[in-house]
């Protein structure tokens, strides 16, 4: 990312594009109709799209001047799509957003106003949930306006996505993020190793940002091998930004405890709505305990939880709360019912 700055250029918006034909155009108008004061480019990387999409992106690119596309020629997944974004981005600060989601109003301009205001590594902003039915629900935590330079304080801000933040081109730099192809989990290791580059964080309680939920994404078109495997190269990339960045213990236990939620919602999701066994690779273990933090109790409760079914739902009513515990039971009896019907 050795380049000059256009200085007439100031926020640069990532889209990583495949196969959302159905949601790409409300994406992007959501960006391009913003009533935005200042100036901004958008690029969308196609990693190598089977639909419609590339077609759209270059359709509305000849209305719109301000959208760049990089078409990548085979599949690279999602952290090397934002990585390629990035990496031909000019603004002074550099922001992502997910092509089946969509902005809110002003969304730009109060952004812009809060960066020049504070100057800040990093803005933090809040975001609300779309569920299948159109409805939204406010999911994000930033009750109040603050600056704080204390990453334990602004941790937890920090893990759920990429989108939900705004941050300086330069802290994108020589990145350890998307030097590995990801699809899933990408954004643990995105947020934790900006979180550990930015010196100053501004969170402020506005909402700006709508991602789509699709309650049928829980029956995962993901293998358990191939998730496991993806699980593998996660711990080894966060591996790597712990010995790059030495953060404190509590970071990185925070960071871990993060990790495991989603491990017990995929290994609950695997055995009770997909009803399939889940062999964990021995390497994973040996991964967890290159992490001094990873203790004998929390290895015993992921053994457990793929051993025992109803083990995996307490760790997720324990770990991740009621609601995520009783929606994977709810989709359980679900899919049981219309299995045992159409038989």
């Amino acid at each position: 990312m050795d380049k000059v700055l256009n200085n007439n250029l100031y926020i640069s918006i990532i889209i990583p594009v495949y196969n959302v034909q159905d949601t790409l155009l409300k994406c992007l108008n959501s960006i391009f109709e913003q009533q935005y004061n200042g100036a901004f480019e958008v690029i969308a990387v196609d990693d190598f799209s089977s639909d419609n999409s590339l077609k759209i992106l270059k359709e509305y690119q000849e209305k719109e001047s301000r959208l760049q596309i990089i078409e990548h020629k085979l599949n690279k997944k999602l952290s090397k799509a934002r990585l390629s974004g990035m990496q031909v981005a000019n603004g002074e600060y550099i922001m992502h957003v997910d092509s089946d989601d969509f902005l809110l109003p002003n969304t730009l301009n109060t952004l812009h106003e809060k960066c020049k205001e504070s100057n800040a590594d990093i803005v933090v902003f809040n975001y609300v949930r779309e569920d299948n039915h159109g409805e939204l629900f406010k999911e994000s935590l930033i009750s109040f306006e603050s600056i704080s330079s204390d990453r334990l304080k602004v941790q937890n801000y920090f893990f759920s996505t990429c989108w939900n933040k705004i941050i300086k081109r330069e802290l994108l730099d020589d990145l350890i993020y998307g030097k590995s192809g990801i699809n899933m989990s990408e954004d643990l290791i995105y947020a934790t190793e900006i979180l550990l580059k930015g010196k100053s964080i501004h969170l402020i309680p506005d909402t700006f940002y709508v991602y789509r939920s699709n309650d049928d994404s829980l029956t995962m078109t993901i293998s358990p091998k191939h998730f496991i495997a993806q699980q593998e190269n996660i711990l080894k990339q966060l591996k790597l930004i712990i010995v790059r960045y030495k953060p404190s213990t509590q970071l990185v236990d925070n960071m871990l405890k993060y990790w495991e939620k989603h491990l017990f919602l995929f290994i609950a999701k695997t055995l009770f709505i997909k009803k399939q066994k889940l062999i964990l690779n021995p390497r994973l273990f040996d991964i967890l305990n290159q992490f001094d933090e990873m203790t004998d109790k929390r290895l015993k409760n992921i053994s457990l939880s793929i051993s025992h079914k109803y083990y995996s739902i307490s760790m997720v009513f324990l770990k991740v709360g009621f609601l995520p515990a009783l929606r994977i039971l709810l989709l359980s009896f679900r899919y049981t019912f219309k299995k045992n019907i159409n038989n």
